[in-house]
């Protein structure tokens, strides 16, 4: 018996072994360091809202946009990009995700398999929001121990991927959404119950010395027709301490709204995004609509998870409201895909498909407050470019034909010949 469990030992410790070689084809890291660039010809759609103009020269250095045009000096040894007959437009920005939430294919995984990806931050998630051309992400609830590894690592660079801004726990009341549905071991990690105004703002200060980017707080509750509450929410004064802090710390601040009032008291108490629209087919009200553009709220309407969220974007679309692209990929939704389909139901919806492709760039970076750093195709700013077959602007489904992906200067993806100077 000894020896059988010495022998099944063994072939445990070599079978893992040998699963993790195996494996280790996907652990997705930059293979290659950051260089100088020059992207010439094709068309540029630079998502500041102008036309879309012929290129003049996108010269790429030190991981940013260096120069425009035919005045630039071009480095001897810098890569050539020759994008004739292409599209050249920014990276796109996922607003509303939960990175350990997602999928990168619709295929199960064995059990050693899915526990190998998660120890590695999900590699394959990685890649996948790469080929998808989302440079930027957004994460607004994910556990924060593997939230925050992921963000360092990507930040320094050890393992490859978009840009990660992250929000840390969800700020919610005491038993409220989405308390119900997390996993008991799991809730000190994704969530803050509280609606005790000078705890939430100790709370905030604390995380924000962590490197949290921003805040994600839930407005929503309910109460039945007798006047029981059956979903818990924080109350006006709790939201407003949170708002408040988040700014004094330079966080945005992103909330799940339910009804129109909630929606308004949101809005008036400083918040940087609405996540999710008004929800459960709730029709946006004038004053709401009004307040959103006064305030210069970015819309994140997840039409992938809202059934009826479509019929609130013509008015807010005429009104002229800024709408931000997220997904709330989760469950079956496959990452990179669900972004993708997300952009086809807002311009089906009614949004233009120029506009969609501003939401997806530059109303990102707005959203995330850096729109001084990214978002468009500038100088100054992270040359984070996509090439693509296609008018995007025209017809929003051009953009899934993706030819490169540059992400601060590195070639991310590459389905092209490259020749170097």
């Amino acid at each position: 018996m000894i020896k059988f469990l010495k022998y099944f030992a063994s072939f445990g410790v070599l079978s893992g072994i040998a699963f993790i070689v195996a494996y280790n084809h996907n652990l997705y890291v930059w293979e290659q360091p950051s260089r100088s660039m020059w992207v010439s010809n094709g068309s540029l759609f630079d998502g500041t809202g102008t036309l879309p103009i012929e290129n003049p020269g996108i010269l790429v250095e030190d991981g940013k946009v260096s120069c425009l045009g035919n005045t630039c000096e071009v480095p001897i040894d810098a890569i050539q990009i020759d994008a004739a007959g292409k599209s050249i437009v920014p990276g796109l920005i996922e607003l509303h995700g939960h990175f350990f939430s997602g999928k990168a294919d619709s295929s199960e995984s064995s059990l050693p398999a899915m526990i190998w990806n998660s120890i590695r931050l999900q590699p394959d998630v990685r890649r996948k929001l790469i080929e998808s051309g989302i440079t930027s992400y957004r994460s607004v609830g994910d556990p924060s121990s593997g939230i925050y590894k992921l963000k360092r690592s990507l930040d320094d660079q050890e393992v490859a991927g978009p840009h990660m801004f992250i929000a840390g726990p969800i700020f919610t009341a005491p038993g409220g959404h989405p308390v119900q549905r997390i996993p008991n071991r799991m809730i000190e990690q994704m969530v803050v119950q509280s609606d005790d105004p000078k705890y939430v703002k100790e709370k905030i200060a604390s995380l924000a010395e962590q490197g949290i980017d921003g805040i994600k707080a839930v407005y929503q509750g309910h109460t039945n027709e007798q006047g029981e509450i059956t979903l818990p929410r924080i109350s006006k004064e709790t939201l407003q301490a949170i708002t408040t802090e988040a700014r004094k710390h330079g966080l945005w601040v992103a909330v799940h709204t339910g009804s129109p009032q909630e929606t308004n008291e949101a809005i008036e108490a400083g918040i940087t995004t609405i996540e999710h629209g008004v929800r459960h087919g709730n029709l946006i009200s004038p004053e709401s609509t009004q307040l959103i553009v006064e305030h210069n709220i970015v819309y994140v309407p997840t039409l992938g998870r809202e059934p009826k969220g479509h019929l609130n974007i013509p008015a807010l679309h005429e009104a002229g409201v800024q709408f931000g692209v997220g997904t709330d990929t989760q469950g079956k939704m496959i990452v990179g895909d669900s972004y993708h389909n997300e952009l086809s139901r807002m311009v089906e919806a009614g949004l233009p498909d120029a506009q969609a492709l501003i939401a997806a760039t530059r109303n990102g970076a707005e959203a995330l407050g850096l729109i001084d750093q990214m978002g468009t195709i500038e100088v100054g700013k992270s040359a984070d470019l996509l090439l693509i077959d296609g008018q995007p602007w025209s017809d929003i489904r051009d953009l899934k034909n993706i030819k490169m992906v540059v992400l601060s200067g590195r070639i991310a993806l590459d389905k092209r010949e490259l020749t170097s100077m």
